[in-house]
């Protein structure tokens, strides 16, 4: 009776090779790489955002909501059509199976 050492064997190897391929994460926590990190001598810049006139963000926010309902109604059209058709096949199939 074979038992398949062979390829218990071989998978191990595998694994071995793959682990010595993989890059060690000791170094990461050895080292010092992490001062940077809490350091207090970090520039902190602000980001530059565009100014927009109040009447002009009025406007875009209104686009937006436009958009956003037009999606939301294809949505529900898109929906109620799947309903109809899964009602549509499970009243077939019922009328079938009788």
């Amino acid at each position: 009776m074979a038992f398949g050492a062979g390829h218990v064997q071989d998978m191990n190897n595998r694994m071995k090779q793959n682990r010595a391929q993989r890059p060690s994460n000791r170094p990461k926590f050895k080292e010092n790489n992490r001062d940077g990190i809490y350091s207090t001598n970090k520039k902190t810049e602000r980001s530059n955002f565009k100014t927009v006139p109040e009447k002009e963000l009025t406007e875009i926010k209104k686009r937006i909501r436009k958009r956003a309902e037009k999606e939301q109604r294809k949505e529900r059209l898109i929906f109620g059509v799947f309903i109809v058709f899964g009602l549509i096949s499970v009243i077939g199939i019922l009328i079938w199976l009788k």
